[in-house]
């Protein structure tokens, strides 16, 4: 092989066309980089987060959202919805925008001040002097979950995927209404201990990939409990409301509102006839008092 090589670079001295010998391990060397990159594919994420940050970490959003409510969409037995695959992907696509450009400053302003003047006021200061950086994680994240969760993203997860999907104000509003509080509760359960770490332990350039990554977890969850609109609609009411009045006309004994359930999917068919006989059970033993 040394001899081989030897003779190559003999040959390139008398012959310019013949590539140098620099020239040949520079090839080399490239080619082993490329190929350490496509072997490495975080290497090669992480390489895009440097050079192309904000970007990077949009398609990550979008993607994971995307798959989180694909997930829960698999859970029914309907036919794939892509509007509200559209929906879910490109409300995460901007909220990680929104990330990118408030948690500089939330980290800025918050550096555990709050909480240790909050502690201190009740004689607690001095027991977590020297725990600085969880207060600091803690604010960080009660920052995010208390001020940017309710007044920026669920007004916008609520009118963007509403707008997508195709429902009006007064749709979106009603949706929001009956959504928003149980939604809450369950962001502050699942993202309080996740904003935790982050802030606490996740270096800042890999923070909005690390929440992409929990999120796809609870886009499944968000997904599931307000992704679809179906109930929101006025031409889904109007069908519906055909549906109630051919069974009323089929069914005179059959309770409307449980019609109203089943046509909405709520319960079963055999749901539905179950209610009635406790129902009709319970006006009987009504009338007996």
């Amino acid at each position: 092989t040394v001899s081989g090589f030897a003779g190559f670079a003999e040959m390139a001295a008398f012959h310019p066309s013949v590539p140098s010998m620099d020239a040949v391990n520079h090839a080399f060397t490239t080619l082993s980089v490329n190929e350490n990159v496509i072997n490495n594919p975080l290497e090669l994420y992480t390489n895009a987060l440097k050079e192309h940050p904000l970007i990077t970490k949009m398609i990550t959003g979008g993607v994971l959202a995307t798959c989180g409510d694909a997930i829960a969409q698999s859970q029914n037995e309907e036919a794939y919805d892509k509007r509200r695959a559209a929906s879910f992907g490109l409300f995460d696509t901007m909220y990680r925008a929104l990330q990118h450009a408030t948690f500089p400053i939330i980290v800025a302003e918050c550096h555990g001040q709050y909480m240790s003047g909050f502690l201190n006021s009740f004689g607690f200061g001095s027991l977590l002097a020297d725990q600085m950086n969880y207060m600091a994680a803690m604010e960080q994240t009660l920052a995010s979950q208390l001020g940017i969760v309710p007044f920026l993203y669920y007004p916008v997860f609520f009118a963007l995927t509403g707008f997508v999907q195709g429902l009006n104000k007064e749709e979106t509003i009603a949706r929001a209404k009956e959504n928003f509080i149980p939604l809450m509760k369950r962001n502050l359960l699942f993202w309080i201990p996740v904003q935790f770490v982050q802030f606490g332990y996740v270096p800042t350039d890999l923070q909005i990939p690390f929440l992409s990554v929990c999120g796809l977890c609870w886009t499944f969850i968000l997904s599931a409990s307000a992704g679809s609109v179906k109930g929101y609609s006025e031409d889904e009411v109007e069908e519906v409301i055909e549906i109630v009045t051919t069974q009323q006309q089929l069914f005179p004994t059959m309770n409307s509102t449980l019609v109203f359930e089943e046509a909405y999917c709520i319960s079963s068919p055999e749901e539905v006839m179950q209610k009635e006989e406790v129902m009709q059970k319970e006006e009987e033993y009504a009338s007996m008092r």
